[in-house]
């Protein structure tokens, strides 16, 4: 989106009336009227608003975000208050009430979004700018991404110049790639294993295919029932024992992990499909986000030295 003209609008409005706009599309600059793409309507929604320096509703059938999906965990809590951050995280990671393009835009104009119940007139969940007070919540939120698939190429030579050539055709293919990971269990040779969208395993599995005919030894191994199970929070950037408190609730539950990435507010572990809602359930519970925000403890205050007798 280049240029939103609400010269219209607010005519409109100026003149007492409602004004109804319909989303989802816009006008090339020859005049060619086109659509936006995948959350065209979401990403309509708060461009218009960041036009309109306004704030912005968007309706949907659910109260709100959730710390989890209440679909797979019953207990699953309505967040009042999240950060532009964590809903980018949580949106890339499977929750799908609003697109990450939305939440985005949100963050670059600072519009906040007023998620609510097209249902009822209940409030419903504001994604905000990041306050001071919510780094006291450790973890917000947990998601569950299904359908991924697993890619792992073994015997690549570890040389300057290798990923880029083998990730520069998967982008020339417009194969999205998810998490990477790379160990070296040579010295001269390393593994490098992805993860992408099952839909899109056929044609990484043909194109990794002809990688491997070009480079000698290289050989790829592929995995169509992989799932990522994630915990994000602000609160992460300033707290430790997160990864511990995450991998221990995994352990107990008898999951798996098969690969792990992190980021500054998020931690994800791949793990089998199949034991995905159970490893989604455990990590919820571990965190408390179904009885309320995982805060961090207080910390204990230093000891007085005693007296020198």
């Amino acid at each position: 989106i280049k240029q939103i003209d609400v010269n219209r609008i607010h005519r409109q409005l100026d003149a007492g009336k409602v004004v109804i706009i319909a989303g989802f599309q816009g006008v090339t600059e020859d005049g060619t009227v086109t659509t936006l793409g995948r959350g065209g309507s979401n990403v309509t929604l708060v461009a218009v608003a960041a036009a309109l320096d306004a704030e912005c509703e968007n309706y949907t059938d659910v109260d709100g975000i959730f710390t989890a999906d209440p679909r797979l965990v019953p207990n699953a809590r309505k967040i009042n208050r999240i950060s532009y951050d964590e809903m980018l995280e949580l949106a890339s990671l499977g929750a799908s009430v609003l697109h990450s393009r939305a939440v985005e835009l949100a963050k670059k104009y600072d519009v906040p979004i007023h998620v609510r119940n097209s249902s009822n007139n209940r409030k419903g969940t504001w994604i905000v700018a990041e306050t001071h007070d919510m780094e006291r919540i450790v973890v917000s939120g947990a998601a569950l991404k299904k359908d991924l698939a697993g890619v792992t190429l073994k015997n690549v030579p570890d040389r300057p110049g290798i990923a880029a050539r083998i990730f520069h055709a998967l982008a020339a293919a417009d194969i999205i790639v998810d998490d990477i990971i790379q160990t070296e269990p040579t010295r001269k040779l390393a593994t490098v294993s992805f993860t992408v969208e099952v839909t899109e395993l056929p044609e990484a599995r043909a194109l990794c295919r002809k990688l491997c005919k070009r480079m000698s030894g290289m050989t790829a191994k592929f995995d169509d029932s992989l799932a990522k199970v994630s915990v994000v929070g602000v609160g992460m950037r300033s707290h430790t024992g997160v990864a511990e408190r995450m991998f221990a609730a995994l352990a107990k539950t008898r999951v798996n992990i098969r690969g792990i990435t992190t980021s500054e507010i998020k931690i994800s572990c791949i793990i089998d499909q199949d034991h995905g809602p159970k490893a989604l359930r455990a990590v919820h519970d571990a965190f408390d986000l179904g009885s309320g925000p995982a805060k961090a403890p207080p910390r204990k205050k230093p000891r007085k030295p005693r007296p020198k007798r």
